[in-house]
């Protein structure tokens, strides 16, 4: 590195400092150093803003690892345009321009067609700044480590209440892009790992274009929507709230189940890490549900019939954490 590029990355860290300093409040500085905040932001913009490419492995406790290849690429005046293709298990292809996503299933010949709702995937998994994560989390810096072949910064989130997860995060040193998270449980263990085994980074759009450029479906594919409209469930007697601080509500929908199935609503809320989703239905006649609580890897479920529909909240987070917030779901009839 030259004396000169040398002193640019030292000016543009101390301005980002300077703006962090400015930002977050002093409960949130307490609790983390200025250093690892500014790792954070680093993750959060890079997954937006940069090019890159490579191939990344899903392993959940107890489960079989996923591997997918995602391509992503950052346009001219800011148009983003992303590439996932799951390579084990059914064959599927997510494309996405900017806020229109078309999911391709060679199984069934089908190609849905719909918006952007869940902004939440790998590596862009932080959708909060990181004052806000810091509310919730101790962070620092933990240690430097290789993934993929690359330099990192591993950061170490632990929850200051014990309704979270503890997470580690691997951030390339050159880029602040995310390579490796891991999610671990109230005893320590490992529930959760998602890392790239080969990851291209930077440059110019055309470097990737050509696996942007791949066609996907076919003449004879049929395509879809999902019947998914936006919803206000407290019109219609839900009180649909979440008792444990922090978390913020992303989304309120409805989804249609087939013809004659009804709908189901879904309350999608996260603390910028966590991602908990509440789904309402109406309870099937004569039969009874399971009730209670249940896990799957990193995934914990809560259960619980509400007059006479059926509750089920779950989310990457503790037991208790779902738990609290699916006995705070409450149903009321309206007056007509």
């Amino acid at each position: 590195m030259t004396v000169a590029s040398r002193a640019g990355v030292l000016r543009r860290r101390s301005l980002a400092l300077a703006a962090l300093l400015a930002v977050y409040s002093a409960a949130a500085l307490a609790d983390a150093s200025v250093d690892a905040l500014v790792w954070l932001t680093r993750i959060q913009q890079s997954a937006q803003k940069l090019n890159y490419s490579g191939t990344f492995v899903y392993l959940q406790q107890g489960g079989q690892p996923l591997t997918s290849r995602i391509t992503h690429v950052v346009e001219a005046g800011g148009a983003e345009r992303e590439r996932l293709e799951l390579l084990d298990g059914a064959p599927i292809v997510i494309v996405r321009n900017n806020e229109e996503v078309r999911s391709y299933s060679p199984d069934t010949k089908t190609v849905m067609v719909e918006k952007r709702r869940n902004k939440t995937s790998f590596p862009a998994l932080l959708t909060a700044p990181a004052a806000t994560i810091a509310q919730y989390y101790n962070v620092r810096n933990w240690d430097q480590q290789r993934v993929a072949g690359m330099d990192c910064q591993v950061l170490l989130l632990e929850a200051k209440d014990g309704l979270r997860y503890a997470r580690k995060l691997w951030a390339d040193k050159a880029t602040g892009l995310l390579l490796k998270a891991q999610s671990f449980n109230e005893k320590g263990d490992v529930v959760e790992q998602i890392a790239f085994t080969q990851v291209d980074i930077g440059g110019n759009p055309e470097r990737f274009h050509a696996m942007l450029a791949k066609r996907d479906g076919g003449k004879d594919w049929r395509t879809a929507s999902p019947p998914i409209t936006e919803a206000d469930f407290s019109k219609a007697g839900w009180k649909v709230e979440v008792p444990v601080p922090g978390f913020s509500k992303l989304l309120e929908i409805k989804r249609g189940m087939g013809e004659g199935m009804g709908e189901v609503g879904q309350v999608v809320f996260s603390d910028g890490l966590a991602s908990i989703s509440v789904f309402l239905e109406p309870a099937k006649e004569g039969a009874k549900p399971v009730e209670g609580l249940s896990s799957q890897g990193a995934v914990n479920i809560y259960r619980k019939q509400e007059g006479n529909h059926l509750v089920t909240v779950l989310g990457e987070a503790p037991p208790a954490c779902v738990k609290q917030i699916g006995q705070a779901v409450k149903f009321s009839k309206v007056a007509r």
